[in-house]
């Protein structure tokens, strides 16, 4: 009797499990829609954007040598920095990440950054800043391009002189004098941390744990029965 209610319960857990996983996977597939469809409604204004997930096409320019760099951010196994830069639209401040730049082999040294100075737009999503616990003193470096453990809006602001918009820019595309200068960085932001079909993929598993529970509990009670 003790068996088969330890059975019933691990498998109601699990399917549980299983459950909440498509649930999670179902939400993920909503917002990735929803923000598909707020993406390609392109605004050329911050004021005008529709909160997370807005296309913007800005024009505008970077403020020279005041870069972030993001640090601990990995990319394919390599160390490196998520790159920050304060860009300037219709009088309002935002930081642009122009994406992913591998750190040096010293940590004493920082990555070489090259100039901004040509570009007169972005194109990319809104977005919030990522929330990060950090540990021991956060964003305690000067000078620029400065290091810092999280981006946080309202701090680094002040320290560049400058009003920043509690948003984000994730660039995708850059308008430059020439046409001819690409982005640098390696974009690597993604809406979402954990794609649906990973919770599919998930739920799948604890679907298949409850369903050997279940088996093994039948094939066990026969044995037992004869």
């Amino acid at each position: 009797m003790g068996f088969l209610l330890f059975t019933v319960a691990a498998a109601v857990l699990l399917v549980k499990l299983g459950l909440w996983q498509m649930s999670r996977g179902a939400e993920k597939a909503a917002l990735l829609e929803s923000l598909a469809v707020k993406s390609q409604q392109t605004v050329t204004s911050l004021e005008a954007a529709d909160g997370k997930g807005a296309g913007v096409s800005l024009s505008g320019s970077f403020a020279k040598d005041r870069s972030v760099l993001l640090d601990n951010q990995t990319h394919e196994g390599r160390v490196g920095y998520r790159w920050f830069a304060p860009f300037q639209s219709g009088g309002q401040w935002v930081l642009a990440e122009l994406g992913w730049v591998a750190a040096p082999a010293s940590r004493e040294s920082l990555p070489e950054l090259p100039t901004l100075s040509s570009v007169q737009g972005i194109r990319g999503i809104l977005d919030k800043p990522s929330k990060r616990i950090v540990l021991g003193g956060g964003n305690t470096e000067t000078g620029w391009p400065r290091r810092v453990q999280t981006i946080e809006p309202s701090l680094l602001g002040p320290a560049m002189g400058l009003t920043l918009s509690p948003w984000v820019v994730r660039v995708n595309a850059v308008d430059s004098t020439d046409n001819t200068f690409s982005l640098p960085a390696i974009p690597v932001w993604e809406p979402v941390v954990m794609k649906p079909e990973k919770h599919y993929a998930y739920a799948a598993q604890w679907f298949g744990l409850a369903l050997v529970v279940v088996v093994g509990f039948g094939i066990w009670w026969r044995r037992t029965s004869r």
